[in-house]
């Protein structure tokens, strides 16, 4: 057992005799003036250690080590009414080494950055490679300490990073991949309502697959924090814990700016502050993490919001509760150590307790697993199937077809209801035909060309075809602009050339792609087709041309819209790229968070078991 815990488990017991007798070692009869142990101080050790059946010695030097450390609270507390600086407690957390405990007194009214300064020179790193958490929250360069919350005698949480050069530079990259990961994640959502539907980038659901519609501020902090978290998700998934909790703090700093009745629409958040409390427990920091009770709690109470008492609502939703045990069994083992740490030790038995039963229910055989792995689901999924299955073969893989199919079918009904959104109405209110779009796009037409045939002709096939043959200057679009509606009207390359016209300009000698481009500037009659190939001599003088003197406005249009089309692929190539970026990154699964080997639960229960 780790010898630290050891001892923070003897420092517990001591402190809980020390409030219940109402014994103060700070003062006399438990100290003298030279601040050195009285034989008072020996008699007490003596009996806890007969009570605790520990050996006098051990209990005697941990009473001492209580004793200075009230003994210096007390002295930083007067040296602060007098001189004004604030003394900080820092553990250091460093991969590789034990953590370090220092102290280090600052003025209030400093700056962030001096104190991180000051922890990175006596760690002997330099400062880019330390951050500070205070009460769940990153210490920033600026403001000052006390606007950022802290108070004499704070303890605070160091996150540094191994000296190799490898993690150094990791380190070094940490802070500008979260920030790229934000601003990639802030990017995408912000271009949500612009995109056509195949080119919808980023889209919430909840639990089912259902799209959840939001405000645009709202749903960019609710992007950007999730996408946060689950970049936060995939470090911890590579025990990067130090990452993982930067990412999921950032992450919780996002949410924070969306109404809660959102937040309890969905699971994440709740999942997040759990998120939050592992990486304490793992970076062995969890009882100086003075927020890790409220999380969660509230984690408790976002889990019975979303899921319903006694799961009602989570098991309509998807038919069984079996995997939301996962987040159910950690978050007990969670509570149940941070009440270890408080002395609430029968509190601690029973949800420990509670774990454990859960953690029992959660294992699945790894033959069922490879099984199911050889039908086609990943190993997290088959966990996921077996776990809702009751380790049934058979059932979990038709339950796992089951949930896909209903993801499918809710993404197929948004992505139709978008499109008609989208398409917009026919003049006389009624909403335009989508199939009847994908016919006329089946016959060759653009697009924005079908549709706008199909909204002027109130859904008439035969008129919308004999519009955009014989009277393509009449197609209004009356979503867009006069200019873009002109635009359309006028622009040759909404023309589909009719390809029994063309093989007859074929047949007169004419170039295929001249006669394709005679045909669009003619609309398709094949008289003005043949003069314009005949004044070209076989090559067509297209509209603003240098060659046509009567278009130089048609020139500046079509400058005009190839700087708007430039514009547009740049946008888009953006889009790609953060989308790259963000997929790279997280590399997720839908329901993975659900998932879990439970080899570090078990032995986290192993051990807190043993200490009770």
């Amino acid at each position: 057992m780790d010898n630290n815990l050891q001892h923070e488990d003897l420092l517990i017991k001591l402190r809980a005799k020390l409030n219940q007798e109402k014994v103060k070692l700070w003062e006399p009869p438990f100290i003298a003036q030279d601040n050195e142990i009285t034989e008072d101080f020996k008699n007490i050790a003596e009996k806890y250690a007969k009570d605790l059946s520990l050996e006098t010695e051990v209990v005697q030097q941990a009473l001492r080590e209580l004793q200075l450390h009230s003994l210096e609270r007390s002295k930083d507390n007067e040296e602060f009414k007098e001189t004004g600086f604030a003394t900080f407690r820092v553990k250091a957390t460093i991969p590789g080494e034990k953590p370090k405990m220092m102290k280090l007194q600052k003025k209030l009214d400093g700056l962030g950055s001096e104190l991180i300064a000051a922890i990175a020179a006596e760690i002997g790193v330099t400062e880019n490679r330390v951050k500070l958490i205070f009460n769940g929250k990153v210490i920033k360069p600026t403001p000052n300490l006390e606007q950022q919350g802290l108070k004499n005698g704070a303890t605070l949480m160091a996150l540094v990073m191994a000296e190799t050069p490898e993690e150094v530079k990791k380190e070094e990259n940490m802070y500008m991949e979260m920030k790229t990961v934000r601003d990639d994640a802030t990017l995408l959502s912000e271009y949500v309502d612009e995109l056509a539907d195949d080119e919808e980038y980023i889209k919430l659901e909840d639990q089912s697959g259902a799209t959840v519609e939001l405000p645009p501020a709202e749903r960019r902090a609710l992007v950007v924090g999730l996408a946060l978290h689950e970049r936060g998700r995939t470090a911890a998934r590579h025990h990067d814990y130090s990452l993982a909790l930067v990412l999921f703090l950032e992450a919780d700093r996002q949410l924070s700016e969306c109404r809660s009745s959102i937040l309890k629409s969905v699971d994440n958040w709740a999942v997040l502050q759990l998120d939050v409390a592992w990486s304490y427990l793992c970076l062995r920091s969890l009882p100086q993490a003075a927020d890790a009770a409220q999380r969660l709690a509230r984690a408790e109470a976002a889990f019975r919001d979303t899921y319903g008492e006694d799961h009602a609502r989570l098991i309509a939703l998807k038919g069984s509760a079996a995997n939301e045990r996962v987040l159910l069994m950690r978050m007990y083992l969670l509570q149940g150590i941070v009440c270890y740490h408080q002395n609430k030790r029968a509190e601690a038995r029973a949800l420990l307790a509670k774990a454990e039963t859960e953690l029992n229910a959660l294992r699945v055989d790894e033959d069922a697993v490879l099984t199911l792995m050889e039908l086609g689901w990943s190993r997290a999924a088959a966990r996921t199937g077996l776990r809702a299955a009751a380790g049934h073969v058979d059932t979990a893989h038709h339950y796992l077809a089951d949930r896909r199919a209903q993801r499918d079918r809710a993404r197929d009904a948004h992505r139709t209801d978008r499109q008609r959104r989208l398409l917009g109405v026919c003049e006389d209110g009624s909403q335009i035909n989508l199939q009847l779009v994908e016919a006329l796009v089946g016959m060759g037409y653009p697009r924005s060309v079908a549709v706008c045939a199909l909204r002027n002709s109130n859904n008439h096939v035969a008129e919308a075809v004999r519009l955009i043959q014989e009277q393509p200057e009449l197609l209004v679009d009356s979503d867009r602009s006069s200019d873009d509606a002109s635009t359309i009207s006028s622009d040759d390359s909404n023309i589909v050339p009719d390809n029994k016209l063309v093989a007859e300009l074929e047949a007169m000698g004419y170039d295929p792609e001249q006669a394709r481009a005679a045909l669009r500037l003619a609309r398709n009659h094949i008289s003005g087709a043949v003069d314009s190939l005949v004044a070209g001599n076989g090559v067509v003088l297209h509209k603003g041309d240098p060659e046509d003197p009567s278009t130089s406005s048609g020139v500046v249009s079509k400058k005009k819209k190839a700087k708007k089309a430039h514009k547009k692929d740049k946008r888009r190539k953006e889009r790609d790229q953060a989308l790259r970026r963000l997929t790279a990154s997280i590399k997720t699964e839908e329901d993975d968070y659900l998932d879990t080997s439970l080899t570090e639960e078990e032995e986290f229960l192993a051990q807190y078991k043993s200490l009770l």
